[in-house]
């Protein structure tokens, strides 16, 4: 049997029932009392009546009397608990005066039926006084464990919250992960088949080339470009998986692209590249800037019998990548037929889907026709490295 059992089979017995939520007053109750007549019997009894037994039984008797009066109490607090303040202090010091008072005349009662002894009438008031302060004790200690469990109640509901929000935070964020995977294996598919977009267009105007050296006679030149295209279609089989690279390597991509068109247009084709070191660490989308050079060669270039220059400009301001392409060819005029109009549009179309893709509205992308001639790109983009972080 444990220590909880022991006092509730003996309320039991007495006809008191006890819910489990009443264990823990009813431990407090019979622990206090039992302090109280331990309290009673060394400052009190064993003082002033040394080893008589009658005494002993009368601090037993008062302090288990103290039990049932006392309990009366506890229905009190209860009830005035979600009073004012100031009505609950008179509503409790009324019910502890009533329980002091109940207490005393059953203590001088016993105590005259225990000894056969008549306490004077004007030792009543010293009886009163300690039974005011005993109830008074035992009030203010009700109350002070009842504010403490309802301080703990309210912690652990403050504590199960904030472990909810959490669990809620936690969760949310995973969420969020998830979809910011979703969009981001989204985004590199839309990239991906954009880049591969160009390969078929490259490829088209490559063979022509070749087929055109081949008309002219010019056995050497078609095959130096057709090692020049193997070289550049290996570089793009090896870096097919990448959505985005430096500019640097951008650059060396376009490198071997010019060198198959140097084949095909010689003197005709020019090129100025001023690249600032910072920028080419900068982070890019594949091929971003072939289809932008390409339209150049185009429709500059090969509408052209002069020297016809293409220059690039890449730098970084503030916290953006800017490039500028452009050419001094006649400008975009009015195109020989509809398919010419529609591969121009194609490749910046392509650029600009791709720059979307990529860095959803945080993108400038502008072209048109410059004067006295000439056509121009201006692209500025966030200026970041390949893992995401602003370039320093």
């Amino acid at each position: 049997m444990t220590a909880i059992d022991s006092p509730n089979r003996m309320f039991k017995t007495l006809g008191i029932g006890v819910q489990p939520d009443a264990r823990q007053y009813w431990l407090f109750q019979i622990g206090g009392w039992s302090a109280m007549a331990l309290l009673s019997y060394f400052s009190l009894t064993l003082w002033y009546n040394p080893g008589q037994l009658t005494p002993v039984l009368h601090t037993i008797v008062q302090s288990i009397l103290g039990v049932f009066v006392s309990h009366p109490l506890r229905w009190v607090s209860s009830r005035t608990w979600n009073m004012s303040l100031v009505a609950r202090i008179v509503t409790n010091g009324a019910a502890v005066f009533v329980a002091s008072l109940v207490w005393t005349l059953l203590r001088l009662y016993s105590f005259t039926w225990l000894t056969g002894e008549t306490v004077p009438l004007s030792d009543w008031g010293g009886w009163m006084f300690a039974s005011v302060i005993v109830f008074g004790a035992w009030s203010f200690c009700y109350h002070a464990l009842k504010y403490y469990r309802h301080w703990l109640t309210e912690h652990q509901l403050a504590v199960e919250a904030q472990n909810t929000a959490l669990r809620a935070n936690e969760v949310a964020q995973r969420e969020t992960l998830r979809r910011l995977e979703a969009e981001k294996l989204i985004r590199e598919t839309q990239l991906r088949m954009l880049k591969y977009q160009l390969n078929p267009h490259f490829l088209f105007n490559a063979l022509n080339s070749v087929s055109s050296l081949v008309r002219r006679g010019d056995a050497g030149g078609a095959t130096d470009m057709l090692a020049r295209i193997g070289n550049y279609l290996r570089m793009t089989l090896d870096h097919s998986d990448e959505v985005q690279h430096t500019l640097d390597d951008e650059l060396d991509a376009l490198d071997l692209y010019l060198g198959i068109e140097k084949v095909r247009f010689g003197e005709r084709l020019n090129i100025s590249f001023q690249v600032e070191e910072k920028a080419r660490l900068a982070a890019v989308p594949s091929l971003l800037l072939q289809p932008l050079i390409e339209n150049s060669i185009k429709f500059a270039v090969s509408r052209n019998l002069e020297p016809t220059t293409i220059s690039l400009d890449a730098h970084c301001e503030d916290d953006r990548l800017v490039l500028k392409i452009c050419d001094d060819g006649p400008g975009r005029s009015a195109p020989l037929n509809v398919n010419e109009d529609e591969a121009q549009g194609i490749g910046l179309l392509n650029v600009k889907q791709r720059l979307s893709s990529m860095y959803g509205e945080a993108f400038q992308f502008e072209h048109g026709a410059t004067e006295p001639h000439g056509y121009a790109v201006d692209i500025a983009v966030p200026a970041r490295t390949l893992l995401g972080q602003p370039l320093r």
